[in-house]
């Protein structure tokens, strides 16, 4: 028979003190009168039964018997645990051992790490998110199943390393020390759109991806790292698998944060891309300070310098598909139906999100133009975005934006993030 146990350091007119109370120690050699001895080793106490020592097992009267109880108050033997928020408790025939758990010294860690942070970037892409870090941080890995991203991702990140797999097959000790793990789960099983084309409606969430928060929250669960930052559609945080996210993580001993980011109104961008982001850490809470900005530029400042030519061109070439949604939308508006796509001038202030897709050329936003609409150029969803993308291949660059954050978001939480690791 053995005995695991987790529990916090009790405390009696402020002094520390061990209490450990099951039936299991007495098969185990420490019965109620007991005497045992307790060795101080490296990060552990061991304890021993003894013929003659100072400390006995006390007990509990119960109606069928005792409980054993050790019941341990030394100040000088607890001292060095008292910073640890848990212990372990491992008992085997004649001897306990009592340690901190891993839980309690990744606690302690996240209270005198220093910068640069060790980075780990889940579901990468090709690298939004890590776009926004400062020199408080160093990616070290990141994990993307898509090559054409991993590339993106490598080129951007030379020193660090990729993995590029299904984040489910990726095994834990494979990857490097990492103070701060972010990601992006993809939201295709949890976002309105995306639960629409996989025919999730009034089903469960699990689809092809729904189940990919589950090897994140295993990987949490082993490394225990500083801080943890998600981000994703509004819809995930109120979904089972946005819930469990939060929970799970409060339950492993995190301090969780939660917000809905406006971008537009209230981080001064001009794209209206709100996102969810859960920010969980260690040691104390972390706080979301909001710029309450509202964008006050136009569009007019994130496009090419007009160009007849070039604006010709560009309308010219989607202009039969432009029609083709202009019939599409003429036919829905008929039945009474919503369907539609957005259709932008220089002097805008708002403009919708650039999805994902954006480059089959299927919902906008268009710009307009004096010769019909045309797509946003990449070096201007890269303006709008706030970080230039290592491929020149449109589709790829869109892709990678599409399903990206918006780095200026970003890069102010990853700053408020650092100085609150820095405990500042």
């Amino acid at each position: 028979m053995n005995l695991l146990s987790y529990q916090t350091l009790g405390r009696t007119h402020d002094k520390a003190r061990l209490w450990i109370e099951s039936r299991r120690l007495e098969p185990l050699g420490f019965s109620p009168g007991q005497p045992f001895s307790v060795a101080c080793e490296p990060e552990r106490l061991v304890l021993r039964p003894a013929v003659l020592a100072h400390n006995h097992v006390s007990s509990r009267a119960l109606p069928d018997g005792r409980r054993p109880i050790i019941d341990l108050s030394s100040q000088s033997l607890l001292n060095p645990f008292k910073e640890f928020s848990e212990l372990k408790i491992i008992a085997s025939f004649e001897r306990i051992e009592v340690s901190p758990s891993r839980k309690a010294f990744a606690i302690l860690k996240s209270r005198s790490i220093q910068p640069p942070f060790k980075v780990l970037e889940l579901f990468a892409g090709g690298g939004t998110m890590t776009a926004a870090l400062n020199s408080s941080f160093e990616v070290v890995a990141g994990v993307e199943i898509d090559p054409d991203f991993a590339d993106v991702w490598q080129a951007a990140h030379p020193q660090a390393m990729m993995v590029q797999s299904d984040v489910r097959a990726v095994e834990e000790m494979e990857l490097p020390e990492f103070d701060v793990l972010t990601g992006g789960v993809p939201c295709t099983s949890h976002s309105n759109l995306g639960r629409a084309k996989k025919n999730l409606a009034g089903r469960p969430e699990l689809g092809d991806s729904g189940d990919l928060f589950l090897p994140v929250l295993s990987l949490v669960a082993q490394r225990m790292p500083a801080a943890v930052v998600l981000e994703n559609v509004p819809s995930f945080g109120t979904s089972l698998a946005g819930q469990l996210v939060t929970q799970y993580l409060k339950r492993l001993g995190y301090e969780v944060a939660v917000h809905v980011l406006k971008p537009h109104a209230e981080w001064g961008q001009i794209e209206d891309r709100p996102r969810w982001l859960l920010v969980a850490t260690l040691d104390r809470p972390f706080t979301l300070r909001i710029p309450e900005k509202l964008c006050a530029e136009t569009l007019d400042s994130f496009l090419d310098a007009p160009d007849e030519a070039r604006d010709r061109a560009d309308a010219g070439r989607i202009a039969r598909t432009v029609e083709g949604l202009r019939e599409h939308q003429r036919r829905h508006a008929a039945l009474g139906h919503g369907f539609g796509f957005s259709v932008v001038d220089r002097a805008a202030v708002k403009i919708p999100v650039i999805p994902k897709s954006y480059h089959k050329i299927n919902s906008g936003p268009f710009v307009s133009t004096s010769f019909g609409p045309r797509l946003l150029r990449q070096s201007e969803i890269e303006r709008i975005h706030g970080s230039a993308i290592g491929t020149r291949h449109y589709a790829t660059a869109v892709r990678i934006m599409g399903q990206g954050v918006q780095v200026p978001v970003f890069q102010e939480v990853f700053r408020q993030v650092a100085r609150h690791l820095m405990r500042g």
